[in-house]
């Protein structure tokens, strides 16, 4: 119980060092985005703001699911985070299409980019990719000590990042460089739009998966297996399965098998048998939470 308290405050505090890191290179990101009127540091900034707001709603769903670890048994839990991911995907969606739309104009009617600023953004850049960089391996390190679903997201975001900031950073170089070339106009609006069609392809499956998260869905078969494993090995020691109910929230995976035992069994000796199948699964079931439900009738 202590491990999994030190995993859950490990990955939330991993989550708030993310929000602060994003809202740090946002700020001077605007700024040269707006100075040097980049494509490509506009569509970055987007990326950049999708990216902070995915943070946001990992850490309130790691918060929520702490918060609610104690008389709470709530299956909704995790709704309004889905609700708001949608909304925010459309909102990205949007956006990049603007983007998509002012890059296009571009490469009818191209247009030089001051080298001053479009410096000033390379610089931030570089920044941007040794923090984004040194996230990376840290959480990656982490994710190695408490391997879970939350913490593969939160090493694969910040290496996201390191990767595309590198790329930007060298695009604005080329830039600057060959500015004295006419096809050099064309670079900006063009990675602009590889950046587009990348972020969107990036978040369209959490777009998908949030469509379709707040509907109970049946257990992946992996986990069937291991629970009818488990059940066989209890089988003399109740009566009837009456069926399994699950609900995915925040990162957990919440299990409900209904079982009926025999009425001339001591209370005492139901309650040993509960215990043991609670505490067997969820040391092979990660991230769950079992609740072993007295039945006499199938669940409805």
């Amino acid at each position: 119980m202590e491990h999994n308290l030190t995993s859950e405050a490990t990955k939330e505090r991993t989550a708030v060092i993310s929000m602060i890191t994003d809202i740090a290179l946002l700020i001077p990101s605007i700024m040269v985005a707006l100075l040097a009127n980049s494509m490509t540091l506009y569509t970055d900034l987007i990326g950049d703001f999708n990216v902070f707001f995915a943070n946001f709603m990992l850490w309130l769903i790691l918060y929520r699911t702490r918060k609610g670890m104690g008389a709470h048994y709530d299956y909704g839990t995790g709704k309004m985070e889905n609700l708001i991911t949608v909304l925010g995907a459309c909102l990205l969606v949007l956006s990049l299409g603007y983007i998509m739309y002012t890059s296009m104009g571009r490469l009818v009617s191209p247009i030089r980019l001051e080298a001053n600023t479009t410096l000033m953004g390379a610089a931030i850049m570089l920044i941007s990719a040794a923090v984004f960089g040194y996230l990376w391996i840290r959480n990656y390190r982490i994710h190695k000590t408490i391997p879970s679903p939350i913490t593969e997201i939160q090493w694969r975001v910040p290496m996201s990042n390191a990767l595309i900031a590198s790329g930007i950073l060298l695009t604005l170089l080329l830039t600057v460089i060959f500015q004295k070339y006419s096809w050099s106009y064309y670079i900006d609006p063009i990675v602009s739009l590889m950046m587009c069609i990348y972020i969107i392809y990036t978040f369209f499956g959490l777009l998908k998966t949030s469509l379709f998260d707040p509907i109970d869905k049946t257990l992946d078969e992996s986990y069937q297996l291991i629970i009818t494993r488990e059940l066989v090995s209890f089988y003399d020691a109740y009566e009837q399965l009456h069926g399994v109910r699950s609900r995915r929230a925040g990162g957990r995976i919440f299990i409900d098998i209904f079982l009926e035992f025999d009425a001339e069994q001591r209370m005492g000796d139901v309650w040993q048998v509960v215990a043991a199948i609670q505490e067997s699964l969820e040391s092979k079931i990660e991230n769950s939470t079992i609740n072993i439900v007295l039945a006499t009738r199938p669940m409805r």
